[in-house]
């Protein structure tokens, strides 16, 4: 006998396991429908999102008509759980800055950061000892960006992709660094893991140092020699973190497994599924994203979008878990920020700001009318929350921004986070 049910949402309520929705994962907050509803607030997300009907498993989770969980049920064991809310909180100790002033401080905190990371690689190049305060004090400081104001912190990367001709190892250590910590703080991990997380995250790829520079620098396709070669560069870095005396067992599991996937297709133990560290498996995941979105020679950067529709299908397929990959298009949006896109109305924008809950509906700058005419200045507009009588705008596609001959980086600076 089945134990899925079909309900109405009205019926829904804290302990069921729902198995289906009515509505695409694009029109939920969440991106799997598999989930043990915990808290009545995400039963009125889906509510707000016009779900009405869903299917739940009474063995996994609580029946409609009773108030404990069917006799097989393990909803602790369940797969696809909502992640514990985060008790991060945002900093109070120093007044919040005027936005061209958190611009100005992201951009700081990241110039700063870029030259103590080349400093520490340069160290660990020649045979020095690094000091581990180096790292710690980078991750800081970009913790403290990431919690006082993430919107310029992730406006800030994507503008440090458009700019970079060539991404060096310390830049790639630095975006990865910063996006984990971000993804981090949506996954609900605790801040007293995140200066670890961070520290990991910062000298995840810290082995290829030990590689020949021409190898890892190569932009055409590598050899199966050459490919071999790259794949020892976790074990690479596990033995520079020992001669640092690192001894922080996340640190040491996100340098040695963030190559890992849960299907077993990772490198360099094929390790599968829980015997990962989610930590590993949350900056391998945001390692992943980068490269997608970074430009190489004989290869143009991905559009954010296209990226992030491709982060969606590693979940499906298994090579990182869903929940994390839900927390990660949290952080980023359907539409990441630095997005050109066409509007229903034919206009041009650039998306400047995320709504965690309403993915397609993200913050935006309308720059463009539709026959080409600019606005100045640009029309900021949040389009989950447009004024009563007006023309409701919605997003119709993602534009190139190279065909379009458009400069998105001019249209990222000095955003006001509280739009966002």
């Amino acid at each position: 006998m089945s134990t899925v049910k079909t309900i109405t949402i009205d019926q829904l309520k804290p302990g069921m396991f729902v198995v289906w929705m009515d509505q695409s994962w694009y029109r939920t907050p969440f991106l799997s429908h598999k989930r043990l509803m915990r808290h009545q607030e995400d039963i009125d997300l889906l509510q707000q999102h016009g779900v009405k009907e869903l299917k739940i498993d009474t063995d996994k989770g609580v029946d409609r008509e009773t108030d404990s969980p069917g006799q097989n049920s393990q909803p602790g064991a369940a797969t696809e759980q909502v992640p514990p809310p985060s008790p991060i909180r945002k900093r109070t100790a120093t007044p919040p800055l005027r936005p061209s002033g958190q611009a100005a401080a992201a951009h700081t905190t990241y110039t700063e950061a870029t030259s103590s990371i080349e400093r520490l690689f340069e160290w660990v190049e020649t045979g020095t000892v690094s000091p581990p305060e180096e790292v710690q004090q980078v991750v800081g400081n970009m913790l403290t960006q990431v919690l006082d104001n993430k919107t310029s912190m992730l406006s800030l990367l994507q503008v440090q992709k458009m700019q970079r001709f060539d991404r060096s190892l310390a830049s790639h250590a630095l975006d990865v660094c910063a996006l984990s910590l971000i993804v981090a703080q949506a996954y609900g991990v605790p801040e007293t893991e995140m200066e670890a997380l961070g520290a990991g995250a910062l000298l995840h790829d810290i082995g290829y140092i030990r590689l020949p520079r021409n190898l890892y620098r190569k932009n055409l396709e590598l050899t199966e020699q050459e490919t071999a070669v790259m794949h020892q560069h976790p074990t690479l870095g596990l033995a520079i973190l020992r001669e640092t005396n690192e001894e922080r067992e996340t640190v040491l599991r996100i340098v040695g497994e963030h190559q890992e996937y849960g299907d077993g297709s990772g490198f360099p133990r094929k390790l599968r599924g829980d015997t990962i560290s989610r930590l590993a498996q949350l900056v391998g995941l945001v390692d992943v994203y980068d490269g997608m979105i970074s430009r190489r020679v004989g290869r143009p950067a991905m559009l954010p979008h296209a990226a992030v529709r491709q982060l969606f299908h590693l979940g499906e397929t298994g090579q990182f878990p869903k929940e994390l990959v839900e927390a990660m298009i949290k952080s980023l949006g359907v539409y990441p920020i630095g997005s050109l896109v066409l509007l229903n109305t034919k206009e041009q924008a650039v998306v400047v700001g995320v709504n965690p809950t309403q993915r397609l509906k993200p913050i935006v700058k309308v720059i463009a009318a539709p026959h080409g005419k600019s606005y100045l200045p640009p029309l900021s507009i949040n389009l989950a929350r447009q004024s009563a009588g007006t023309s409701v705008r919605t997003i119709d596609k993602v534009l190139d921004p190279l065909h379009e001959r458009v400069n998105v980086a001019l249209f990222l600076d000095g955003i006001d986070p509280e739009t966002t």
